[in-house]
């Protein structure tokens, strides 16, 4: 019997690419990893932890069910994909996703399926005509999700924003897909083994994503002595601004001598924060801006060659 959910494979995380004859290259998208379950009488979304979507984004079922007699003989399926709200082709709206999936009263949620609608991005075929096929390789999974969606009209080399469902391909051009998460600001991409099985729950070196990453300079504002992170900020309106944390990518030498630097220079505590005035720059990198704070930001280098002056909010949205 096929499960309406299993837990996802998921990709290794790494700094570079692999290249060779036996990987392949797709746009990673910014949204909620989705399990899209199919048979003759339901349709069920569940995330990457086991939390049912179909209710909080209806419009991809309502959607679906139009193509129902022309899939019913391939029935149960199960699609591994992401649940996005697209910006373009090739960019999808972490802030806008994240208010959707808040959302819980029917009237809100039916209006924001208007305004902002989602698309189930699929990349993956994990079970067809009531058969689990994951262990099956990847260039034969993914023709059997292009069967899939040649059923449904869905054109397989473009990304449709205003469609609610998408064929995610894949590019043998490294250089290609580089740019074009570059230009359209993508999360960044996954390359993926030709020759790898889906293997529910494994984290896999035969998928290896590179985040798309900006950098920036930011003044260092303190050191919370309770949770072990470094505050930093810029400058906006003539005063520091806070704009976020870190406390990863730092090695235990320098962070141990940022500590003291701190602790040596400090201009006053607010409980367990040790503040500083400002002096000192670091150069970090970081996913995006939401809602004017750093997501994912890690260390990179000190930069002892900056004035703190130079760490403006201007900058800060220049290099992002």
């Amino acid at each position: 019997m096929i499960s309406a959910f299993l837990k996802p494979m998921l990709p290794t995380l790494s700094e570079e690419l692999p290249t060779g004859e036996e990987w392949v290259y797709e746009v990673k998208y910014d949204g909620f990893r989705c399990l899209l379950y199919w048979d003759h009488s339901n349709i069920i979304m569940t995330s990457r932890n086991g939390h049912q979507l179909h209710h909080i984004f209806p419009e991809v079922p309502t959607y679906l069910k139009h193509y129902k007699d022309k899939l019913n003989h391939l029935f149960p399926l199960l699609l591994d994909g992401e649940l996005c709200i697209l910006e373009n082709p090739f960019k999808a709206s972490f802030e806008q996703i994240q208010k959707r999936g808040r959302l819980k009263q029917t009237d809100r949620i039916s209006q924001a399926s208007k305004s902002y609608p989602s698309s189930f991005c699929a990349f993956d075929l994990l079970a067809s005509e009531g058969k689990y096929i994951y262990h099956e390789l990847f260039l034969k999974r993914k023709e059997k999700l292009a069967h899939v969606f040649e059923k449904m009209d869905v054109d397989l080399n473009q990304i449709m924003p205003a469609s609610q469902m998408n064929f995610i391909p894949f590019s043998t051009d490294k250089k290609l897909i580089e740019d074009r998460v570059r230009s359209h600001k993508s999360e960044g991409i996954v390359a993926k083994n030709i020759r790898n099985k889906w293997i529910a729950g494994n984290r896999t070196n035969h998928w290896i994503k590179v985040k798309n990453l900006k950098y920036s300079t930011f003044i260092l504002m303190g050191y919370d002595t309770e949770n072990g992170f470094f505050h930093v900020g810029v400058i906006k309106d003539s005063q520091i601004t806070f704009v976020g944390l870190f406390s990863h990518g730092i090695s235990s030498e320098e962070k141990e001598a940022l500590i003291q630097i701190v602790k040596k220079n400090q201009s006053g505590r607010s409980g367990a924060l040790i503040m500083i005035e400002p002096s000192l720059c670091v150069e970090l990198s970081f996913l995006e801006i939401y809602k004017e704070q750093l997501r994912q930001p890690r260390f990179y280098r000190f930069r002892f060659d900056l004035n703190w002056e130079d760490c403006t909010w201007e900058n800060l949205q220049k290099n992002s």
